[in-house]
């Protein structure tokens, strides 16, 4: 029998490929999964967090809806809100704040008008990244956030 963080990080890991593929609906899909039997609470908030993170980024670059997808992003903030650094294996407090960079900018490019807050600057994108790369990845020069 696999531990509970083994099975948690292979949910994690079976939406992170879509995910970063832009395949969001996909990447919700697969979290979903692991949501519905999921009985711990903060687990639970966690996956929670990740699938409206995917279905906030599906909103905007597929529905073409900036507004969905901002108040999404801030949901998904609340769910991270109480989730401790590490779990399944990510790097919380850096998701939870290219979260909320990514609502503050999509609600900006939307206020702009045209298409410019439907489409998705790479750089916006809430990074899921290991815990431990965190710290390698901004002393290498991680890229610039708007």
């Amino acid at each position: 029998m696999r531990c509970p963080d083994a099975e948690l990080e292979a949910i994690v890991q079976s939406g992170l490929g879509a995910y970063s593929a832009g395949l969001f609906f996909e990447a919700h899909e697969r979290w979903e999964v692991g949501w519905r039997d999921e009985p711990d609470p903060v687990r639970k908030a966690f996956l929670q967090g990740l699938i409206l993170v995917a279905a906030a980024m599906h909103k905007l670059t597929r529905m073409k809806s900036p507004s969905g997808a901002v108040r999404l992003l801030r949901k998904a903030h609340a769910r991270l809100a109480g989730v401790p650094e590490g779990t399944g294996g990510l790097a919380i407090g850096r998701l939870s704040d290219d979260v909320l960079r990514a609502a503050s900018a999509i609600e900006r490019r939307a206020g702009e008008g045209g298409t410019a807050g439907t489409e998705l600057d790479p750089s916006l994108l809430p990074r899921m990244e290991p815990a431990g790369a965190v710290a390698s990845s901004t002393r290498a020069g991680a890229r610039p956030r708007a």
